[in-house]
């Protein structure tokens, strides 16, 4: 089953009369896996235990983890001054006043512009016993989440790769069909460049038959595509498996972009480059959508 790699899950489970811990996941494309938690300062400790369970929920991504705190009732949140720190800025304007010689009053107006001596005070406290259970059900409930959106987007991405698959199966089989013809219209062409010169130099007719056929010969892309084929069949089976196979799909489909671009080079059929260029069209889509790939 194929998982996309951008998701969003979000859970809360209040812990308290006053608090609620929410967990938000959100993930995004990365060619590997890299994890970012944030946590307010009393659940670091926990950020192992964290680190572990998402690694063993996601295999690759950006996945960034973050945890705040929340008051069920906000208009209920108390302040306290930090009277210490409040006395350093006072002491501190005291002397700047006295070493410049300044007018005018030391007040609370001017004191008040210092936010920092305004504590806002922490009713957040989380039950320390329970502390872990809590983490983890509103930890597994955001990765559920972001991995149920990971499946559904995934599955869009699925459909959308096979209906390009077929696509580009047609089109192979009508180059395949196309191809008898590439080596005639090879040879026709070196023969009529051939027969321009043969007024002006003496040539060994059964030589030049026999280059002819040689250099014709080379442009047959009967190899192409059949491995282009086979690769076709490798991106299918890929798709119905279960593990990571992002990378793969992009490897593979880099492979089917070279075989296409030998096609090119070596056919002279017009009908085979303009089917070539919708397959090659293709398999770019392809390689855009496989980016976002587990």
């Amino acid at each position: 089953m194929i998982r996309s790699m951008t998701g969003f899950g979000l859970s809360q489970i209040e812990i308290t009369s006053s608090t609620t811990i929410i967990c938000a996941i959100k993930t995004l494309n990365h060619k590997y896996l890299d994890i970012a938690i944030s946590l307010p300062k009393e659940l670091k400790p926990y950020e192992p235990e964290i680190m572990k369970r998402v690694k063993k929920s996601f295999k690759r991504g950006r996945i960034e983890v973050t945890f705040y705190n929340e008051l069920n009732h906000p208009e209920s949140e108390t302040f306290e001054i930090d009277y210490q720190k409040a006395e350093k800025y006072f002491n501190l304007l005291q002397s700047l006043k006295k070493r410049l010689d300044i007018r005018g009053d030391i007040d609370i107006s001017l004191l008040s512009n210092f936010k920092d001596i305004f504590v806002k005070k922490d009713d957040s406290n989380i039950p320390g016993n329970d502390t872990l259970g809590f983490i983890r059900k509103v930890l597994d409930d955001s990765i559920c989440k972001a991995s149920a959106m990971r499946i559904d987007e995934g599955s869009a991405i699925y459909n959308d790769f096979k209906k390009r698959i077929e696509f580009i199966k047609e089109n192979l089989s009508k180059i395949t069909e196309k191809s008898k013809k590439n080596i005639q219209l090879w040879r026709e062409k070196i023969k009529k460049r051939t027969d321009s010169i043969k007024k002006e130099i003496k040539i060994d007719e059964n030589r030049l038959e026999q280059e002819i056929l040689l250099y014709a010969l080379k442009s047959d892309i009967t190899e192409e595509c059949i491995r282009l084929k086979n690769h076709i069949s490798q991106l299918e089976k890929f798709l119905d498996s279960d593990n990571g196979i992002g990378k793969k799909l992009n490897f593979l489909l880099q492979e089917m972009t070279r075989e296409i671009t030998t096609i090119f080079a070596k056919t002279l059929s017009s009908d085979i480059k303009n089917l070539g260029i919708e397959i090659r069209d293709e398999i770019e889509h392809l390689r855009e959508q496989s980016y976002n790939i587990e």
